[in-house]
């Protein structure tokens, strides 16, 4: 498999990013091309693209590159590839090499979908939070949303999941 780091929307590869990325998130929790534009101005921004061989399409992980963490802000493969073991292997050779503490939010465990995606992140490591979490709006018109903090290794303490808010806040949903 390989991956490369888009780092702009005139990428060859942008298209089927936002094919995949309309498909897999409900539009609140997707970024709006001035807030895609926004983050790819950021250094702390990554968006890598993963393909398998003959630039096969598989998914995607976009995440943002702070001093004692790392946030996953998405992450999806292709609805065609779930199920193979793809983002298993993504994640799992992300997690190995980041050398930092890594969180992202997964929607609160309501049925059996939300609850193998529980399972799929506690099986590469993860655990979960205590803390109540709304995630700021993406768009206009739309309110937070609550999310479920997870992160790996360890639960963070007060003052790293303080860090992660502020962050979100301030420097990961800005526009």
């Amino acid at each position: 498999m390989n991956s490369t780091r888009l780092t702009s929307c005139q990428s060859p590869l942008y298209k089927k990013f936002t094919e995949n990325y309309q498909v897999s998130f409900p539009v609140y929790e997707q970024r709006t091309s001035g807030q895609q534009q926004y983050a790819f101005s950021r250094s702390e921004y990554h968006l890598d693209i993963y393909t398998a061989d003959q630039e096969e399409y598989i998914g995607f992980l976009s995440y943002w590159v702070f001093d004692s963490y790392i946030y996953i802000e998405h992450f999806a493969i292709d609805a065609h590839k779930r199920g193979t073991g793809y983002g298993k292997e993504i994640l799992s050779e992300f997690l190995h090499t980041c050398g930092k503490t890594v969180v992202l939010e997964i929607d609160p465990v309501v049925d059996e979908i939300s609850l193998r995606r529980l399972r799929f992140y506690q099986s590469l490591g993860f655990v979960t939070n205590s803390w109540k979490h709304i995630h700021p709006p993406y768009r206009q018109g739309y309110e937070g949303h609550s999310l479920e903090v997870i992160s790996y290794p360890n639960v963070l303490s007060q003052e790293e999941y303080d860090q992660f808010k502020e962050d979100l806040s301030v420097q990961v949903m800005k526009e």
